[in-house]
């Protein structure tokens, strides 16, 4: 056990000296939410029952939820299959699955503090105010709900090769992230995008945050997804790391 929280420790060390994950992880969900704060009154309703600064606050947390998870196990991945430091591992004696579950674990201990962040911007910049209890709810809920985000990040550089990890993620994180709703909400796009947001993980996590802002109960609907992408995309994960086991790949 000591060897694993060693080997969890080393991983988020050189994630966190990364200055170009800390960038683009930090940088894209605060960027944006500055940006876009201006697009609507700071009061304006959205959706009937939310203010759009509190609004587009939760749509950027699930944002940068998705971009830390994306970098974290896709990109990095990748580029650790291609120099084969996950062989390395595989050699060591840590049990089979830590190579797989230190990547998710990581990737959900680095979305935390972005969205504590982007909670800091909402706050100062945009006005959001909530009493503590909210505060902390909202950000268990995105955290929790964050899961299938760091499953989708290793799901991805177990597939993808290192000079294309990049451009995949990249363009992973803004289809996610437009045709999710997380720039407009998806009650004003047109009836096909509405019905394609409903396909994605990322419709369905900024949608949990906004009803708990809104007062609203948490749809079961929203939940079952967000679990059927983690278990589906979990089993693949574990089909592709056990078939390059056995090839002598990873």
């Amino acid at each position: 056990m000591s060897a694993l929280v060693a080997y969890g420790r080393f991983e988020l060390g050189r994630l966190l000296r990364s200055w170009r994950f800390l960038a683009v992880t930090v940088g894209f969900p605060v960027v944006f939410y500055l940006l876009f704060l201006g697009d609507r009154s700071p009061t304006k309703i959205v959706d009937g029952a939310v203010p759009w600064k509190a609004y587009l606050m939760v749509s950027m947390c699930s944002f940068g939820a998705l971009v830390a998870a994306l970098n974290a196990g896709g990109t990095r991945l990748a580029s650790e299959r291609a120099t084969g430091w996950a062989r390395q591992i595989r050699v060591t004696p840590l049990p089979a699955w830590s190579y797989v579950g230190t990547k998710v674990t990581v990737s959900m201990v680095v979305v935390l503090p972005v969205l504590l962040l982007v909670e800091v911007v909402g706050t100062t910049f945009g006005g959001v105010q909530m009493d503590a209890g909210q505060w902390v709810g909202l950000t268990a809920l995105m955290w929790v709900a964050a899961l299938p985000f760091a499953v989708l990040g290793v799901f991805v550089g177990f597939l993808v090769h290192a000079e294309t990890a990049y451009p995949v993620v990249t363009v992973l994180m803004f289809v996610l992230g437009y045709f999710g709703g997380l720039f407009t909400p998806v009650s004003q796009m047109p009836q096909a995008l509405r019905v394609a947001a409903r396909l994605l993980p990322s419709f369905h996590h900024a949608t949990l945050g906004i009803e708990f802002i809104g007062g609203r109960s948490l749809s079961v609907d929203h939940w079952l997804v967000l679990l059927g992408y983690a278990v589906v995309l979990g089993l693949v994960i574990i089909w592709r790391h056990r078939l390059e086991e056995g090839r002598g790949l990873a």
